[in-house]
């Protein structure tokens, strides 16, 4: 007698998990057999007995089939009553051996809509879960979903108290309110992530279209952003100004053309990296003890100047001391001649009657364009978009809430990062104005200092990031997700077996389950996002990921591109102005007709005279008798 307790059963090892999963699928298909049979089997016979009720109401019926047509719904009850031996036969008999093998036909064919209402099914409820289906731990297993648009259907949709950012994945817009443009966009991306294409030409465009100026920065020299920006100028009835820095006619810009002495002052040696720290804060001092006397007497004679006349009379050491009524060494100024020297020969900002008057541009609410490509002059385009900074900061003083409201977007704006930037971007809200800043990688500012990218992070409300190369700016903007939490389930297996035995074998399995918080969005999500992919971060909503299209095709880009740049627009009519060069000549003049020769010099920190030729009377003989051959 055989004991059932005593009996071994072999362990199946590494085969029970594929045996569990082939015995589970055997079970899901004979179930779905049989409910298919019950279902779609009753619904066969019922069309078959239909068809053959159908052909009664021929005209050439024959007798058999009026009298099969008197039965036709017979078969119906069978179907449904015997489901499993209807499969049965189904599945094992051949089509001749069945009574009606037409019914068997008509039910394959139902299933065919009934697999693919399913597979549409399937692939819904895995399109909605995509994420939760994914393990963003392994960068490899990765996808994203592709939205293709037509972005200019969106851009004319989109209300005009919005702003067109993207589509989700669910093709839903992502907008957000005109008036949360004068909170600052953060635009991040490698290069060739598409920044300009995809964010800052967008919503350029879109704030041209709802009334509001425009001030370009652009570090790269994007020809397509130029002839798509002017175009939409000019559609708008826009004025649009064009200053580059290539050799080509342009609109001029005076760097110098508004703001105190003070103001100008600061505004240049900021921008030349003349305003130092710690005990070289002194050379700054003496730097500026000349500079703002030289800018004061040209206000005082109402003269109009730029940055080669100021340095032409900074090289001059007795007329500049006549101007300034003080005692100049030379080597005082040493650095900021030198400095000044690299932006005296560029005629684009040494008008000094200039076309660009942005105080102007933005009352008029018209465009203005500065193609600063660095690839030209590095230093002189950083220091030229530094003065711009520093110009907009001096007139953001002097704008309120009430003002035409002016987008000033700034591309790879890494290369205009300063210390006094931070008063632009943290205090310029109240002015109305809505900055745009794009760069590639926080690790550019931070040759600023941390407490700079500290401030671009705070005052930036929208942050639209593109495929980040930098790991640290994947883990930061991930941590700027916010997190969730996520079950993970850890199972653990074990095997044992006593020495010397053969049959005592053990096996256990173990399970754990936890919680663990997770990034919304994972740093490798950030890493591999493909070109037109960006994850958008506001403040106090949910990280989305946004897909955006282009404005023109290829073709259309190629062509844009080798159109010329846009004409200058032409300088308006306007009476002369007096220049330093005329100033300097009369004041020559006056000295050459004093008839004591002007023997006396003046004292130092005596401020200079309204009268230039009483000033020049003090020059001496041998200055004198120079200027008169």
């Amino acid at each position: 007698m055989i004991n059932l307790r005593n009996l071994q059963v072999p362990e199946l090892g590494k085969f029970k998990i594929p045996l569990i999963i082939l015995a589970a699928g055997l079970g899901l298909a004979g179930a779905y057999i049989v409910l298919s049979v019950w279902l779609l089997g009753t619904a066969a016979a019922w069309l078959h007995g239909a068809a053959v009720r159908f052909n009664n109401y021929s005209l050439f019926a024959t007798a058999a089939q009026k009298g099969a047509a008197a039965h036709a719904y017979d078969s119906v009850g069978w179907y449904w009553h015997h489901p499993f031996k209807t499969a049965w036969a189904w599945l094992t008999t051949p089509a001749a051996k069945l009574n009606a093998p037409q019914i068997r036909v008509i039910w394959f064919m139902l299933n065919v809509p009934v697999f693919a209402a399913l597979g549409g099914i399937v692939y819904l409820v895995k399109r909605r879960n995509w994420k939760q289906e994914q393990d963003y731990r392994d960068i490899r297993k990765i996808r994203f979903v592709r939205v293709k648009y037509d972005i200019h259907r969106y851009l004319e949709r989109t209300p005009a108290n919005q702003v067109f950012l993207g589509l989700d994945d669910r093709r839903r817009p992502i907008t957000i309110p005109v008036s949360d443009l004068v909170e600052h966009i953060h635009i991040l991306g490698g290069s060739g992530s598409g920044k300009t294409a995809f964010a800052v030409t967008p919503l350029c465009i879109q704030a041209i279209r709802r009334g509001m100026a425009a001030v370009v920065i652009d570090f790269k020299g994007d020809r397509q952003a130029v002839q798509l920006i002017a175009r939409e100028a000019k559609a708008a009835g826009k004025k649009f100004y064009f200053f580059t820095l290539a050799p080509v006619k342009c609109n001029t810009y005076n760097p110098l053309a508004s703001g105190t002495a003070l103001a100008k002052s600061e505004r240049i040696m900021t921008a030349l990296d003349l305003v130092f720290d710690g005990a070289g804060k002194f050379y700054t001092y003496v730097q500026q003890a000349i500079f703002i006397p030289l800018l004061k007497f040209f206000d005082a004679q109402r003269v109009k100047y730029a940055i080669g006349d100021v340095l032409y009379v900074l090289k001059d050491k007795k007329l500049l001391e006549k101007m300034t009524g003080e005692e100049v060494n030379p080597e005082q100024i040493k650095g900021l001649t030198a400095a000044l020297t690299a932006y005296a020969d560029m005629p684009q900002i040494n008008a000094a009657k200039a076309d660009i008057d942005l105080a102007a541009v933005m009352k008029a609410g018209d465009v203005v364009y500065f193609d600063l490509r660095s690839a030209l002059a590095p230093e002189a385009s950083s220091g030229i978009g530094k003065m711009i900074s520093q110009d907009l900061q001096y007139i953001a003083a002097y704008r309120t809430p009430q003002s035409q409201p002016v987008v000033i977007a700034i591309d790879e704006f890494q290369n205009m990062a300063c210390q006094a930037f931070r008063n632009v971007i943290s205090k310029v809200r109240t002015a109305n104005y809505a900055m745009i800043l794009a760069n590639q990688a926080t690790g550019d500012l931070q040759a600023v200092g941390d407490d700079f990218v500290n401030t671009i992070r705070i005052n930036t409300r929208t942050k639209i990031v593109f495929s980040a190369d930098d790991p640290a700016d994947a883990r930061l903007f991930a941590d700027y997700s916010g997190s969730i939490l996520q079950t993970v389930t850890n199972r653990s297996e074990s095997r044992s077996q006593p020495p010397l035995s053969f049959s005592d074998r053990r096996y256990s399995v173990g399970e754990n389950i936890t919680e663990i918080e997770v990034p919304l969005l994972h740093p490798n999500v950030i890493k591999s996002l493909p070109p037109g992919k960006s994850i958008i971060i506001r403040r106090n909503e949910l990280a989305t990921l946004s897909n955006h299209s282009y404005l023109v095709t290829k073709m259309e880009k190629d062509e844009l591109e080798r159109l010329p740049l846009p004409d200058p627009v032409p300088a308006g009519p306007g009476p002369a102005v007096p220049t330093v060069a005329d100033l300097v000549a009369r004041m020559k003049r006056d000295l050459v007709n004093q008839p004591d020769g002007g023997r006396q010099r003046p004292t130092g920190g005596k401020p200079p005279a309204a009268n230039p030729a009483a000033e020049m009377a003090n020059a001496g003989n041998a200055e004198a008798e120079d200027i008169a051959l």
